[in-house]
């Protein structure tokens, strides 16, 4: 599913692209868990989590790319 997600970025030429709508997870004790990251794609959005702690390094330097997101291994597609 990730991959079908890739291909339709390439298609709109945006898998470069910084993310630029994403929201950090936490709860009422504000406990992080992880960073949920909003992908645009024609007509609805994918939801992409990337889970504690390993949001840290990905966006602790910059905001990542699109590819960058999509290409970490714990990545999860939310629906």
């Amino acid at each position: 599913m990730i991959q079908q997600v890739i291909k339709k970025l390439e298609t709109l030429k945006r898998l470069d692209q910084k993310v630029e709508k994403y929201t950090q997870i936490t709860d009422e004790e504000f406990s992080v868990h992880g960073v949920l990251v909003f992908i645009p794609l024609d007509k609805f959005e994918v939801k992409v989590l990337i889970p504690t702690p390993h949001h840290k390094k990905l966006f602790d330097q910059s905001i990542p790319s699109f590819r960058q997101v999509l290409a970490h291994p714990e990545v999860m597609l939310l629906r």
